[in-house]
This record gives structure tokens, C-alpha cells and sequence, in this order.
């Protein structure tokens, strides 16, 4: 895979999990309070602007309180 794919993949995911959220009409200050952070951290999340173990444990957490079943991109 190249680094375009592979920038691509990440994209797309990103892209499928905000539609997830936006199907279920979850907004960033919804999902603050599941992982104990605030609102702007979680769009970073989101983008993918954080990175890390604890910016992992955070997106698992809220795959599962979204009940998402997509990939992860960090």
C-alpha cells in the first residue's frame, strides 16, 4: 500500500465513523462527558489531530458507547 492509499483508508474511516455519529445525532459536547475530556479534544479525536495510547483508549471507548464496528485510524 502506498502512502496515498494508505492516507486515503485513514480518511475514509474517519469519514464513516462522522457519519456513524451523525446518523445517531451524536455532537462532540455529547461525546465529552463519555471519555471525561472536553468538547475540543474530542474534535481532534475525531480528525485524527490526536494521537497516542490515551487518544486510542479514548476512540475505542467511544466506538463503544456509539456502537460502531468500524476501524480504528490512529
Amino acid at each position: 500500500m502506498s502512502v496515498q492509499e494508505a492516507i486515503q483508508t485513514l480518511e475514509e474511516e474517519r469519514d464513516k465513523f462522522a457519519f456513524h455519529l451523525k446518523r445517531k445525532k451524536l455532537k462532540p459536547r455529547m461525546l465529552a462527558p463519555v471519555i471525561g475530556t472536553s468538547e475540543s479534544y474530542v474534535r481532534q479525536l475525531l480528525s485524527g489531530a490526536a494521537t497516542g495510547d490515551a487518544a486510542k483508549e479514548h476512540l475505542t471507548r467511544l466506538f463503544k458507547f456509539t456502537d460502531y464496528n468500524g476501524e480504528g485510524w490512529l
